[in-house]
């Protein structure tokens, strides 16, 4: 955790002395376009969604879906982020560009868990919430063919506050089960994200 925080930190004083250079690089028109995402270590995203760029606005937003599940779990999310670019440079290599930033995250998730008893084919069912949020720091590539069409990837590493709430459920005999513990703590996780913009 103390390594996460001094990147971040680290990353925050080098972005402060570049800021000048912010969206030298990237069009000033609006952008929109689609992302896809997925999160190494703690619950994240993961799924697709929408960028978005506003004229005018020096933030690169999205807005991220995530979905899915089996017989036994079904989980929905949706999520935001937002990121300010402090460097955006290009590379000695042709229709290339580098940048980093700063930004937020929020999540929300739903969860849904059944138990599957063997007597009468009996199911308990449970359900609980998730929200995360706080600092990201973005770092990728941005490769533009043309004045239209930008594809970009990037990494961000993440750090904020997890709430999680408790649930519980019945059994067949009547007696209540702890489904799932709730929780307040940290939040952390490295979320790796590639997309598709159209500048128009």
């Amino acid at each position: 955790m103390k390594k996460i925080v001094l990147v971040i930190a680290l990353a925050v004083i080098l972005a402060t002395g570049t800021a000048q250079k912010a969206f030298a690089d990237h069009p000033s028109g609006f952008g929109i376009g689609v992302v896809g995402n997925w999160w190494w270590n703690q619950w994240g995203m993961g799924g697709g969604g929408l960028s978005l760029k506003i004229p005018r606005i020096p933030i690169f937003w999205a807005i991220n879906f995530g979905g899915g599940g089996t017989r036994y779990e079904n989980h929905f999310g949706i999520g935001l982020t937002g990121d300010y670019y402090f460097i955006d440079k290009a590379l000695p290599v042709p229709m290339l560009h580098w940048f980093l930033g700063l930004g937020g995250y929020f999540n929300f998730y739903s969860h849904t868990n059944t138990y599957h008893w063997n007597n009468n084919n009996y199911n308990d069912t449970y359900s609980w919430a998730y929200i995360n949020f706080g600092a990201r720091v973005p770092i990728g590539l941005s490769f533009q063919p043309i004045p239209l069409l930008e594809i970009w990837i990037d990494l961000a590493p993440s750090f904020g506050l997890g709430i999680d709430t408790e649930s519980s459920y019945k059994d067949q005999n009547g007696y209540e089960h702890i489904g799932h513990d709730g929780y307040v703590g940290t939040h952390w996780g490295f979320p790796f994200e590639i997309g598709l913009r159209l500048w128009l």
